[in-house]
């Protein structure tokens, strides 16, 4: 049984305010699931310790050997935790006959807060990674606002320096300074909300905002991906190219493309989404 999801870039971070924004990024993971008589996980083939596929196998009473191929970078905020357990939870739950999209984001979500992978659940974050397109969520009630396919094109910034210090209680009690951000999100202003957003968790972390006002100034959409430290930018052949000469002084930067359609045949069902108020 095989699984797969993608990588997750961020429009807004849910961290502050339990809203978050986020679009898929063709970079894969890819979960090669074998039922066993022990927990086996490795990744790129080496031998990872197996607490979070133990935690997720729990659910369902089995043991199993599970071999993955992922090219989305670790620790980096883009959603590699997330595209691992959608990729363990859909290779797992192929043996039904349909994929349900609600049941494994809910899953998802619900165990990376056990694991403590995520503060939030990471929501959003696991639906990007399943659904593709860009997705507007409410992490604490597990659920979207909003599910936009979209095309495009994506350069990811991999800075040489390390991920910074993450003060959840200092970035919940400065939220009301995402304040406008969380109504352009309502307008589906994802450029503007991606700005505001970088600003605010560069200042929270302590990142430098000069490699997304660079290519601010040349009328790129960017910004930071996550909790960092990677920096991600979307839009056409050209711009892509000018976030790419400007962010190699900075460090690796990869080209991908974002993904419009899910990384699996799934079910979408009405449950998945809010009533929608904007």
């Amino acid at each position: 049984m095989i699984g797969k999801a993608y990588a997750a870039g961020t429009i807004l971070n849910a961290l502050a305010t339990g809203v978050g924004c986020a679009f898929g990024i063709c970079l894969k993971t890819t979960a090669k699931l074998k039922l066993d008589t022990e927990n086996v996980l490795i990744v790129n083939g080496e031998q990872r310790d197996a607490k979070i596929l133990d935690l997720v196998l729990s659910q369902f009473g089995v043991k199993a050997n599970v071999r993955v191929k992922s090219n989305i970078p670790e620790q980096s905020g883009l959603g590699s935790s997330s595209a691992l357990i959608n990729a363990i939870l859909c290779a797992l739950l192929k043996g039904r006959k349909e994929l349900y999209a609600y049941e494994i984001l809910r899953m998802n979500a619900e165990l990376s807060v056990k694991a403590g992978i995520s503060y939030t659940g990471a929501f959003d974050d696991a639906s990007a990674s399943l659904l593709g397109g860009i997705v507007v969520s409410d992490n604490y009630k597990m659920m979207l606002r909003c599910w936009i396919p979209k095309k495009g094109r994506a350069a990811i910034l991999i800075p040489e320096f390390k991920r910074g210090k993450v003060d959840w209680e200092k970035i919940k009690s400065r939220s009301d300074r995402l304040k406008n951000a969380l109504e352009k999100i309502k307008e589906l202003k994802f450029g503007e909300v991606m700005v505001e957003n970088t600003k605010f968790y560069c200042e929270m972390i302590g990142y430098p905002l000069e490699i997304a006002e660079r290519v601010w100034k040349e009328g790129v959409c960017c910004g930071l991906s996550g909790n960092g430290p990677t920096f991600v930018a979307l839009g056409n052949r050209d711009e892509i190219s000018i976030a790419e000469e400007i962010w190699g002084e900075y460090g690796k930067v990869l080209r991908s493309r974002l993904v419009e359609s899910p990384a699996e045949e799934i079910v979408i069902t009405e449950e998945l989404f809010i009533e929608q108020k904007y």
